[in-house]
């Protein structure tokens, strides 16, 4: 009986996922940034959940979210100019800007202004859960 392999990234099978290929959407996103990835927990945050966040603060936090939206998409847009943090994209018909959590919900990020930026859907999905701040220079 053979143990399957699982890509620490997108959770697919080992030998189905394209995340290690030099081609790949998620090296061609950090290749957007001249520096590799770092944590990136401000001191608002004491400690990561060891297993996870409970369903019900998820829900909090995303009603949260779905709360202020409006308005926390005009002062990010204003502040930091209406296109994609990461590649620079407007949006139009077939593209539209999302609020991204910088720290992921599922890693214990609040909804605050300023734990959001804005993002293509498609650098949103590719982005994932993991922790990395557009807007910062040193990620």
């Amino acid at each position: 009986m053979s143990v399957r392999k699982y890509c620490a990234y997108c959770g697919r099978v080992a030998h189905r996922c394209q995340c290690n290929d030099d081609d790949s959407r998620l090296h061609q996103f950090f290749a957007r940034h001249p520096k590799p990835p770092q944590n990136y927990y401000p001191k608002w945050i004491k400690q990561p959940y060891k297993r996870g966040v409970p369903p019900q603060v998820k829900r909090k936090i995303r009603y949260q979210l779905r709360k202020h939206y409006s308005t926390w998409y005009a002062n990010l847009a204003e502040q930091y100019g209406e296109h994609c943090a990461n590649c620079g994209i407007l949006p139009d018909d077939k593209q539209q800007l999302v609020l991204d959590h910088i720290i992921s919900v599922a890693q214990g990020g609040q909804s605050q202004l300023d734990n959001l930026q804005l993002l293509c859907a498609e650098c949103n999905r590719i982005k994932g859960k993991l922790c990395i701040d557009c807007y910062s220079d040193t990620i």
